[in-house]
This record gives structure tokens, sequence and C-alpha cells, in this order.
């Protein structure tokens, strides 16, 4: 695609989108999210999905290996990621995107982080995990609540029968309560609080040289309501830090 012409996303389709789908988002289970498909224009989805770095690329990963609560590889490293990459998490920033969010999620005076604070893109190989967790909900270097995530996943081909669905779980930790297969350009938002539980618990049963691949972003206010507020923490896991 040409980098000089359009955005990898589509600015009019997602103002449509976030506004037909904002009661949705409100109303949903078991907090408030939404999943899109077909979320990036296609041609830019392929050209991400030929370009995603692999784990033997020398693009900076940090290697996560909690063992239980955590596996992948992760990097935020935008000076070492192919040029489609970079473009596209730099235009998860833009204005027509914060837009885009703030109408479908209600959130107004977001903020992007130019740091991507454990965002940037995450790469789970056979056997990887992410335990059921709340985030962190504090940026220290921004001073900022952590509001919102974004996910794109970018995996061609992906067969539901290898597992590692994203899991939203109530809000106690206890149940289930939907759970979503990370299919190629499917983009999930969600609100982020301290009781906001998910990940993808299963371990990956891929063949070895297929993974399971994302782009993450976060955004942040200045304040956030008074019954959303905690003290600083971070990443909280189930069976970890609470049962």
């Amino acid at each position: 695609m040409d980098a000089g012409v359009d955005y990898v996303f589509d600015p009019a389709a997602l103002a449509a989108l976030a506004k037909a789908r904002a009661a949705e988002y409100a109303a949903a289970d078991p907090y408030p999210h939404a999943v899109f498909d077909g979320f990036l224009r296609p041609e830019a989805a392929e050209a991400l999905a030929c370009e995603f770095p692999r784990p033997e690329d020398p693009v900076g990963w940090d290697h996560y290996g909690y063992e239980g609560f955590e596996k992948k590889i992760a990097t935020s490293k935008e000076q070492l990621l192919p040029l489609l990459v970079r473009r596209t998490l730099q235009e998860l920033n833009t204005a027509p995107f914060i837009e885009f969010l703030e109408v479908l999620t209600g959130i107004e005076g977001l903020i992007p982080d130019p740091h991507m604070l454990g965002g940037g893109i995450h790469l789970s190989r056979p056997g990887d995990l992410l335990g059921i967790h709340a985030d962190f909900n504090w940026h220290p270097a921004l001073k900022l609540h952590r509001r919102i995530n974004l996910l794109i996943y970018l995996n061609p081909a992906w067969d539901t029968a290898w597992g590692s669905d994203l899991e939203l779980w109530d809000t106690d930790a206890k149940d289930c309560v939907r759970r979503i297969a990370p299919l190629m350009n499917r983009a999930v938002v969600f609100n982020t609080r301290s009781d906001t539980f998910h990940g993808h618990p299963r371990p990956l049963a891929c063949p070895e040289g297929t993974f399971r691949r994302s782009i993450a972003a976060y955004y942040y206010t200045a304040e956030r309501p008074a019954e959303e507020v905690r003290d600083p923490h971070n990443t909280r896991y189930k069976g970890l830090h609470l049962d």
C-alpha cells in the first residue's frame, strides 16, 4: 500500500462504527468492550502479517517467562520494527483514531502513550500463555490513569482448535464470561480497571513455526471516575496476587 495515501484504517468507517456500537460497548458483559472484524484496511492487515517480526528477528524482544502466569515475547522498540509496523503503531495514536475510541467508549480526553509501556507487538509461541490478570492501572512516567486497551490480531489461517482465545472474566475473577478467538484482522477494545480481568491462560497448541501475533496499544486519561480509583499497582494475576 502507498504510505502517503491512506491510514492503515478507514477513518470514516471507524467513525460510523463508533457511533453505531457505543451503546452496545457500554452494556457489554462482563465490562465494556467490543470486537471488530476486518478492523484495518485488508491490504494493510495482509502486509502487516507479512512484515510481523519472527522470534529470531533482531527487534529488541523482551522475554516474559513467569512460569504458569506469563510466557511470551514483546517489543515496543519502534526504531527496530519494520516500517509498516512502526507506521501502524504511530497511526493508532492519531486524532482520527483517538476520536473513534472516545466516541465508542464514551471516555473523553484520551491520551496515547508514545512510550508504548507494555504495548507494541506481542508474540506467543507454542506452549505460551498469559494468565488471567488485571493490568497495571497507572503510567508512572506520564502520571496518567490507564483506561482503554486495544488489541489487533494478525494471525492468518488461524485454527480455533489451537486455543489461546482471549478470555474476559467477571470482575470477581471467578468465571470466564466470553472467549474471543485471535482471528486475522480482528480487534478488541475494552475498558481497563483494577477489576477488568482477562488473559489467554490456555497454553497455545499451534504447530511449531506458527505464532499468535498481535498489536497492543493502551490509552490513558488525566483523571478517572472516583469509584474506579485505586492505589497504583502493577499487573495483578489470578492465583498469584488474588484468589
